[in-house]
This record gives C-alpha cells, structure tokens and sequence, in this order.
C-alpha cells in the first residue's frame, strides 16, 4: 500500500521537483517570434528562477524578455491576465508578480500566508487555485489537529493579497489520514469541491462541496456527491477530480475491497444542480479504465473546450479521453509519450496542451481526432517543479 506521505510529497510540494536532462534548449528556439503575436505565456518553476515562454500559434517556445527569471523560488503556480502567483520554497509565503504585456515578470507584493491561517499554524500549502473571475486566491493549509483549511484572499488591484477568511475544508482532510485533492470550481463560480481517498479506511470517503459567497469565502455544503455503485463486496475510493468550464466534474476512483485495493481506476463524469448537487450517470457498465493498478491521478485536467481529459498514467505517459459533460466519459487514446512521467498538465485556448515531464516540458497540438507533438518539444528544464499557462486567445 502506498504510504501516507507519497501524498503529501505529491500534492503539497510535487517534492522538490524532477531532476531533467541538462540539454539546452536549442538556440533556434531562443529568438522571438515576430510573424505572428503569441496565443499563451508559459511559465515553469525551478528551484533558483522561473522561465517564461511565449507560445506561438504553431505550438513554438521562446523566452519571454527577462527570462529565466532569477532569484523566484516558487511553486504551486496560479495566473490571471495581470498578476501570476505562487507559494515560496518557505511554504509560508505567497509572492504576487505583475506579467506584463510582452510576458515579463515582476514581483509586487508578498504576503505570510501562516499569519492568517487558522490557529496561526500551516504547513504543505497545496496548489493556489482561483475562482473563474481571476479575483480570488485560494490556498489550502493543514493543521494535523483541526484539519485542513483554505485560506481565502482577495486580489487587489495592485497584486496585493487581502485575508478574507478561513473554511474548513473537512476533519477528515489531514496528513495522518487523508489529504484533500486540489479545490476544483465550476464554470458557474457558484460552487467547488475535494474528494480524497482514506486508504487505511477507504469507506470513509471525505467529499466535500462549497458555495461560494460574493466576498469569495466559501461555505461547507457537506458530501454533496452521488457517486457511482461499485460492484458486490467493493467500494470506490476517489482520487482525482478536474472541472470543465461549465457545471461538470470528472473524479478517478480506486476500487476497494476487504482485501485492499481490487482493480484499476474508473472514471466517472457528475452533473452539478443549481444547489452544488452532484449526480451522474456513471455506472460499472459505461466507467473506462484508466492508470496502472491502484496509482492514484496525481496530475488531470480538462480542455478549455469542455471536450477532453488528460490523465498522467503513472509513473509513465499519459492519456486522452472523450469529456462529454455529464454523459459518461468514453476513451480516446491510450498510453502517449510512455518514455516520461507527467508531473503537471496545461491547456490554452488554441488547442494546445503543455505537459510538464522528468524529462522537460512537452508541447502536443491536441484536437478531438488528432494529437501531434510539436517541433522542439519537448524543451529540458532542469529541476522543474510546475507549470502554469495564460492563454492570451
């Protein structure tokens, strides 16, 4: 059985990021693209500095002006239109950075996140996450007494972060036994949710959903998911969950039985109702499989179009499948790029999807009926952590 901590290596810190290929980026792929203005700005961390990107409508990389940016140590990156923000090597501070026109980053404000979490205690912030309007910042702390909690701040118009308050995620979501998947929103920005998987006791299935205020705080709804039935002497145990732009959610399960885990992954789509309700249509029937035996989906996520999920197959490649809303999910490809391991996933608005790896940043043009790994893709970034896309289209 996987320990505990896998978890929170994973979903608090990615570790301390994958060691790459210590291949430069091809010079070619250093000077600006000038026949055409980019669709996305692309940006990775490491250790020491973050790199930018400009992404060209074929699915080209260069170096925004001023990258790599130095002296940034940076990780669960988040990105509106003006300001991108991300949590510090401290795992107390939350730094806002100005992006400008060209791409560039500037530091503007910085904020200690541990000031204002609950009982003054935080630790393994998770992955800032925003509301749809870009004007909430989310983050998740962990107290192992009280529980998990997210930290909810406003962004001002100058980067600074104002403290709204603090919710309680659920008394389940804690590092001694289970620690709650990222905060996924709906398109509607009315409601979000986390699931998670108790391995040591997987009946006891910690879902969770919230209302989001006009302030942006967030109030508990309770277990407001209908999840599939499972078959005779099994049980699912959640581990993954992505939200489309509209009222959709698509949750990888683990299924269980007395004897441990008992298959490989399913995938389920559920529909939200103007309450945060969720029900599906998912059954043992019309669920694909996805993943080795068991692994969890430590990296998904849903096309801006609504129409397809990307999955990291662990350890190694990835895969696509068909999102239809709260129709089932169907496959569409298998196993893609199985010489890496997906840390990380990013779309932009022209069909393009950025996959962090072990072994660099990989650029595929992604349709329904097609996927095609770009030209100099993919691009080696030493010690890579994360990666966030602002799609400019």
């Amino acid at each position: 059985m996987r320990p505990k901590r896998l978890f929170v290596c994973l979903i608090a810190t990615l570790c301390t990021g994958a060691t790459l290929a210590q291949t430069a980026i091809d010079p070619a792929y250093q000077r600006p693209d000038a026949t055409s203005s980019p669709v996305a700005y692309v940006y990775v961390s490491r250790p020491t500095h973050v790199d930018g990107f400009a992404a060209s409508s074929g699915g080209k990389l260069t170096p925004v002006p001023g990258s790599p940016f130095s002296g940034i140590s940076v990780r669960h990156m988040s990105v509106t239109k003006k300001f991108l923000f991300g949590v510090g090597d401290d795992f107390q501070t939350i730094y806002s950075f100005s992006i400008a026109s060209d791409g560039a980053l500037k530091q503007v404000a910085s904020i200690d996140a541990v000031k204002d979490a609950y009982a003054n205690t935080g630790c393994c912030f998770g992955p800032l996450v925003l509301d749809y309007t870009g004007s909430t910042v989310y983050n998740l702390t962990t107290n192992v007494n009280e529980g998990s909690f997210e930290e909810t701040f406003k962004i001002e118009s100058n980067g600074d972060l104002q403290f709204i308050g603090n919710t309680e995620t659920d008394g389940t979501f804690n590092i001694k036994d289970v620690f709650p998947t990222t905060l996924t929103f709906l398109g509607n920005n009315k409601f979000a949710y986390q699931t998670g998987c108790d391995e040591e006791n997987p009946a006891n299935i910690p879902n969770a959903g919230f209302k989001r205020e006009s302030s942006g705080l967030l109030q508990p709804l309770g277990d407001v998911f209908e999840l599939p039935k499972a078959p005779s002497g099994q049980i699912y145990c959640p581990t993954g969950l992505a939200g489309d732009t509209s009222d959709h959610l698509a949750m990888v399960m683990a299924p269980y039985s007395v004897d441990g885990l008992a298959g490989s992954n399913v995938l389920a789509s559920f529909t939200a109702d103007s309450h945060g309700n969720l029900t599906t249509k998912s059954t043992i029937e019309n669920m694909p499989t996805v993943g080795q035996y068991g692994e969890p989906a430590y990296a998904m996520s849903i096309s801006p179009t609504g129409k397809l999920l990307v999955i990291a197959e662990t350890p190694f490649g990835f895969q696509l499948f068909h999102f239809n809303g709260g129709d089932p999910i169907t496959k569409y490809t298998g196993v893609i790029t199985p010489d890496d391991g997906f840390l990380q996933f990013g779309w932009d608005k022209s069909n393009h999807l950025y996959g962090l790896g072990y072994k660099g940043l990989h650029v595929y043009s992604v349709t329904s009926t097609s996927i095609t790994e770009e030209p100099g893709s993919p691009y080696s970034i030493p010690e890579a952590s994360s990666v966030i896309v602002l799609s400019l289209k």
